[in-house]
């Protein structure tokens, strides 16, 4: 049995996909799945389902989704009956609960490879290894085919946020291996991307500056200033000016140490 958020929404197991064709379905699946092993109050769900009007009958009617999801679980071989349906999608006091086992679900997969790689800080080698598996788990944003309301829209953007931030952990330990010339691509994307994303400029800079490009990573420098004073009105930061001024007058440019990986974020509810 494998379930998927990072992209679209799966449920799949050896006979094939087993996905919810009901978008309110889907979407409750997708809040319960995000929050794994946690139980998700019956007004969170409500809230995302029907935002800040919900109908009189909206806790009736979410009681309706959750049978019909337990049905669709229950007709997975891998699951196989309505009771082991109840223990795995479950209802615990004011709220309900989905029970996976890491194994399971690409986000806790996600979650331990980002962890694995915290605990191997400063072995470059292994850490790019495992943000590498870690990210390729991920293929599009979050729930990129879910509909989403108010809750799971606030937790998209908190693991997409977490994903960029482990990204640009992964392309440090590159750098310091002196994987310069590989990086290239992936940082033209991601600039373009995050075009006033100091950071990453920062990281671009330093990849063109090593394989031999100053005026390129110059004319990055530029192009980051430009869109800094006309989108944002602010100057870029110091790192900047100081990685400009080192690459003008030839000297070194290095990779900052492995700083602790950010601790997997625990998305905001209603």
């Amino acid at each position: 049995m494998r379930f998927g958020v990072l992209g679209g929404l799966s449920v799949e197991d050896g006979d094939g996909c087993h996905l919810p064709t009901a978008p309110k379905q889907r979407q409750l699946l997708g809040l319960l799945l995000l929050h794994a092993g946690e139980v998700i109050p019956v007004r969170t769900c409500v809230a995302e389902i029907w935002g800040g009007q919900p109908p009189p009958s909206a806790a009736t009617t979410l009681q309706t989704y959750v049978m019909h999801l337990r049905r669709l679980l229950a007709r997975m071989p891998s699951v196989g009956s309505r009771e082991a349906a109840h223990a795995l999608l479950t209802r615990t006091g004011q709220g309900y609960r989905i029970v996976v086992r890491p194994e399971e679900l690409d986000l806790l997969r996600f979650g331990q490879l980002v962890e694995q790689a915290d605990r191997a800080s400063g072995e470059d080698a292994t850490v790019a290894r495992l943000l590498f598996d870690a990210l390729a788990l991920w293929e599009r944003p979050v729930l990129a085919d879910v509909r989403t309301g108010p809750v799971l829209q606030s937790a998209v953007t908190h693991w997409e946020r977490h994903r960029l931030e482990v990204h640009e952990t992964y392309l440090d330990a590159r750098l310091r291996l002196g994987r310069y010339r590989d990086t290239l691509a992936e940082l033209a994307v991601l600039t373009r991307r995050h075009p006033t994303h100091e950071a990453l400029h920062v990281r671009y800079m330093t990849a063109l500056y090593r394989t031999g490009r100053a005026a390129d990573a110059l004319r990055v420098a530029a192009r980051l200033t430009g869109r800094l004073t006309h989108d944002l009105g602010v100057a870029p930061g110091p790192a900047i000016g100081r990685l400009q001024s080192a690459i003008r007058r030839g000297d070194d440019v290095g990779v900052a140490p492995p700083p602790a990986l950010p601790s997997l974020p625990g998305p905001r509810r209603a």
